[in-house]
């Protein structure tokens, strides 16, 4: 997981989804994490975080990253 200083991702992005974090339902998750290995039931996925939860975590959106 990516940690920044200062995020700058304070637009709302309108996706709604659950975040891997808190585990509640929001309007702003930003991809976070995407796994991409292996094959099977367990193989891949992807951590979404919301706005409070990049805040308080210092989570940087993966489309932020350079």
């Amino acid at each position: 997981m990516a940690i920044c200083a200062e995020t700058q991702d304070d637009e709302d992005t309108g996706r709604h989804g659950l975040c891997s974090w808190c585990r509640r339902l929001a309007d702003d998750i930003r991809l976070i994490h995407a796994v991409e290995a292996g094959s099977g039931p367990c193989a891949g996925g992807a951590l979404f975080a919301c706005r409070p939860c990049r805040a308080a975590h210092r989570l940087l959106p993966l489309a932020g990253r350079p």
